[in-house]
């Protein structure tokens, strides 16, 4: 007959998987310790994993908001440097309005200073006739 060391008593039982396993006295002890300090570190994963998901998803809600929103910028900015755009085509528009003006006047100016030169130039050559 085999003998076991003091202290410890061979049992059987059966494991989760339905397996025969041989326990003895303080090993029976430890390995419920371990189970339970297992399903513990287990229920800590899992807990530790649902709160790293909903931390990713969160992150990844804020980063849509985020690219929502710098959309919205660009597309604010675009508009508002097309503003300036037309602003200042305005503005440019309006100096060649007021140009084109200052040329017409110029040209009517030129004009009749043209019509007086030849009056003068006719009253020259008639007084040269005279002469």
């Amino acid at each position: 007959v085999a003998r076991m060391p003091l202290g410890l008593s061979a049992r059987s039982t059966r494991s989760e998987d339905g397996s025969e396993v041989f326990l003895e006295g303080p090993v029976d002890w430890e390995l419920g310790r371990l189970q339970r300090q297992c399903k513990v570190m287990e229920g800590e994963r899992r807990t530790y994993s649902k709160e790293v998901h909903r931390r990713i998803s969160k992150q990844l809600e804020e980063i849509r908001q985020l690219e929502v929103f710098r959309t919205q910028l660009q597309t604010q900015i675009s508009v508002a440097q097309n503003q300036v755009k037309r602003l200042g085509d305005t503005k440019r528009l309006e100096d060649m309005g007021r140009l084109l003006k200052c040329k017409a006047q110029v040209q009517a100016e030129v004009e009749a200073l043209q019509e007086q030169t030849r009056a003068l130039d006719k009253q020259v050559d008639f007084v040269s006739t005279l002469m």
